[in-house]
C-alpha cells in the first residue's frame, strides 16, 4: 500500500523527463502537445505545493525541449517581439505557441 508520501511528485522526477525529452526528438506538434502533457502531470503538482515557482517551471519546460527546437523557438519569439533576447527563458504558453507555429512551417516544408 502506498503513502500519502509515495503518492507525491518530485523536482528529482521532473528533472529526468526534462532530461530526456532534452535528449529525445519533437518533430511535430503532437510531439510538443506529448512532452507538455507529461511535463504538465508533475510540475503543476510542484508548482501547487510551492515546490518549484512559475520561472523555474518555465525554466524547466524550455530545458526538456532539444537545442535545436529551443534555438528555432528563441528566433521565432525574437521575431516577435524585439525586447525578447535569446539568453532569455520565454514563459511556457509563448514557449508552446511559437514551438506549434515553427514545428507546422517545418511540416509544410517537409521537415
Amino acid at each position: 500500500m502506498k503513502t500519502l508520501l509515495e503518492d507525491k511528485t518530485t523536482v528529482a522526477e521532473l528533472v529526468k523527463l526534462v532530461k530526456r525529452s532534452a535528449k529525445g526528438r519533437i518533430a511535430d506538434e503532437e510531439d510538443l502537445d506529448t512532452y507538455y502533457r507529461k511535463f504538465w502531470i508533475i510540475a503543476a503538482d510542484l508548482v501547487e505545493a510551492n515546490v518549484i515557482n512559475k520561472k523555474q517551471h518555465n525554466k524547466y519546460f524550455w530545458k526538456g525541449l532539444p537545442w535545436e527546437l529551443q534555438y528555432t523557438i528563441s528566433n521565432r519569439l525574437e521575431v516577435q517581439n524585439a525586447n525578447f533576447e535569446s539568453d532569455q527563458v520565454p514563459e511556457m504558453e509563448k514557449t508552446i505557441e511559437a514551438g506549434w507555429f515553427v514545428l507546422r512551417k517545418a511540416a509544410v516544408r517537409g521537415g
